[in-house]
């Protein structure tokens, strides 16, 4: 089977794009900077170039192909709603449209649990109504309605929310978290620190792909792909400041009090052209609801089995770092 994947340099690109090569897919890969493959070009049959905000680069870009699997995406929590929209929303609508052209036979679409961003009641599932926290969020829940419509016309396509991915590669809001607990500059909790957050190594996100990719029964339907164990804020900080070897985040401070000193440091960052994750008052106020979502479906119907529990992950994810004198 030859299988397009866009965003093929990015975090979860490089590990899927191993991961269906070792499995004897043929690759073609769809990225914007060709440098940014770097030692895994020679997994791809071939790489075409395309700028997902640009709508003449999309064009014939899923030629002679059997399946896309789009992860290609502006990835940001703190960005403008111009850059989402355009990339997340007319980007994959212009590569949905050329796909039906040339007749692909299925099409994966990475979505994300901040489509249905916080819930009251956990775990949330498939079903749960959505109300995305996040532009980001709310960028992947208008896609999702696009391509739900596309599906009830024949489109072959399956939606994949993976909650928040950890592991090696990863430069943004796991990194950011634990290079912050690691330096000490997460040094409180906002709040009591006892609402969840769920994250997935990545080598399971993978997972949840090819078990998508591989069955039949996928196409028209959404997964949520996530790890089995999900952990309060507080709990999560202890693991990975244990493995760390450093004082995990203990103390609590009033909600208004860390969202005044954090917007203190979100606004002196801005100045600076400084972009960092965990220093956002909106970080703060996310933190007092819970992010935890069900596998129940993607394990009963894909035969999904996550293998990484939070420790498990964040070990090999912060030797990782470590061995790149990234901490």
């Amino acid at each position: 089977m030859k299988v397009l994947v866009t965003g093929a340099s990015g975090f979860i690109g490089h590990c899927l794009s191993e991961k269906l090569r070792q499995e004897g897919y043929n690759l073609v890969a769809a990225v914007r900077n060709v440098k940014k493959l770097k030692d895994i070009k020679n997994l791809f049959s071939e790489v075409r170039v395309v700028d997902f905000r640009k709508k003449d680069t999309i064009k014939n870009v899923t030629r002679d192909v059997d399946s896309v699997i789009h992860l290609a995406a502006h990835f940001k929590f703190h960005t403008e709603w111009r850059l989402l929209y355009e990339t997340n929303f007319l980007g994959t609508k212009h590569l949905v449209e050329d796909a039906a052209k040339h007749k692909v036979e299925k099409f994966i679409y990475t979505s994300s649990t901040e489509a249905i961003g916080p819930v009251e009641n956990i775990p949330a599932t498939e079903d749960t109504p959505c109300n995305p926290s996040y532009d980001y969020g709310k960028s992947k829940l208008i896609t999702e309605q696009y391509l739900k419509e596309k599906m009830k016309e024949g489109f072959p396509a399956t939606i994949i929310r993976p909650t928040g991915v950890y592991g090696p590669r990863d430069k943004y809001v796991s990194y950011q978290t634990i290079k912050a607990i690691n330096n000490g500059k997460l040094s409180f909790l906002p709040g009591k620190g006892d609402k969840y957050i769920q994250f997935t190594y990545v080598e399971d996100v993978v997972q949840g792909f090819v078990k998508a990719l591989e069955n039949e029964k996928s196409t028209g339907e959404t997964y949520i792909i996530s790890s089995d164990d999900y952990y309060t804020y507080k709990e999560a900080f202890q693991v990975i400041a244990s493995i760390l070897k450093v004082k995990p985040p203990e103390k609590t401070i009033p909600v208004w009090l860390a969202t005044f000193i954090v917007g203190i440091i979100e606004y002196i960052n801005r100045l600076k052209g400084v972009e960092d994750f965990v220093m956002h008052r909106s970080v703060v106020r996310d933190m007092q609801t819970n992010r935890v979502y069900s596998n129940e479906k993607a394990k009963k119907e894909l035969g999904y089995k996550p293998l990484y529990n939070l420790r498990k992950g964040m070990q090999k994810t912060i030797q990782w770092y470590r061995q790149r004198n990234l901490l």
